[in-house]
C-alpha cells in the first residue's frame, strides 16, 4: 500500500511539473502546449483512475453499499417497530375499551342489584308492617271484646244488686232513687279503676 501511495505520488510531481522544470521555463510555458506534458498528463490520468478503480473504487464502493444495506436495514426495522407499536396502541386501545365496558356493566349490575335489594327489603318492611298492624287490630279487638265483657258483666251485676236490694228492701220513692244513684256511683268508680 505504501508502494502505492508512493507510485501515486511520483506520478502527480511529474505530471504537474516534470516536463516544466526540466525545461527551465517560466511561467509562460504553462501556457503553451506541450506533447510531452499531454502525453503524460493523460498517461497519469488514466493510470490514477485504473489504480482507483482497481484498488479505491471498489472498497467505497462496498463500504457505500454496506451502508446503503446498514441503513436500509435500520429503516426496514424502525417500520416493523412502528406497526408492532401501532398494533399494540391498537390492542391497548380494546383492552381499554373492554375494560370500560365491563366496569360499566358491572356498575349496572350493581344498580339492579341494589334496586332490587331495595325492592325486597321495602316489601319485606311492608309485610312485617301489615302483619304488626294486623297483630294490633286484633290485640285491640280483643281488648274491645274483653272491656265490653267486662262492662257487661259489671252492669248485669250492678242490676242484680240492685234488684236484689230493691227487692230485699221495700223502699219508697226517694229512697229507690238514692239507692240507683249509689250503683250509679259505684260502677263510675269501678269504671274509672278498671286498667285500659
Amino acid at each position: 500500500m505504501r508502494r502505492l501511495r508512493a507510485f501515486v505520488a511520483g506520478l502527480f510531481v511529474l505530471a504537474a511539473g516534470g516536463p516544466a522544470v526540466a525545461s527551465g521555463g517560466g511561467g509562460a510555458s504553462l501556457l503553451e502546449p506541450h506533447v510531452g506534458t499531454m502525453f503524460w498528463t493523460t498517461v497519469t490520468f488514466l493510470l490514477l483512475a485504473v489504480l482507483l478503480g482497481r484498488f479505491a473504487w471498489k472498497p467505497l464502493l462496498g463500504a457505500l453499499e454496506q451502508r446503503e444495506k446498514s441503513i436500509e436495514n435500520t429503516i426496514e426495522r424502525a417500520r416493523k417497530d412502528r406497526e408492532a407499536a401501532e398494533a399494540l396502541l391498537v390492542e391497548h386501545r380494546q383492552l381499554l375499551d373492554q375494560a370500560r365496558r365491563e366496569r360499566a356493566e358491572a356498575v349496572a349490575l350493581g344498580q339492579r342489584d341494589a334496586e332490587r335489594l331495595k325492592a325486597e327489603i321495602l316489601d319485606q318492611a311492608r309485610g312485617q308492617r301489615d302483619r304488626l298492624l294486623e297483630q294490633a287490630d286484633a290485640q285491640i279487638q280483643a281488648a274491645v271484646r274483653d272491656a265490653r265483657s267486662d262492662l257487661r258483666t259489671a252492669a248485669v251485676d250492678l242490676a242484680i244488686g240492685a234488684a236484689e236490694r230493691l227487692l230485699a228492701r221495700n223502699l219508697d220513692d226517694a229512697a229507690q232513687r238514692r239507692l240507683v244513684e249509689e250503683y250509679v256511683a259505684d260502677l263510675e268508680t269501678r269504671a274509672g279503676t278498671r286498667p285500659s
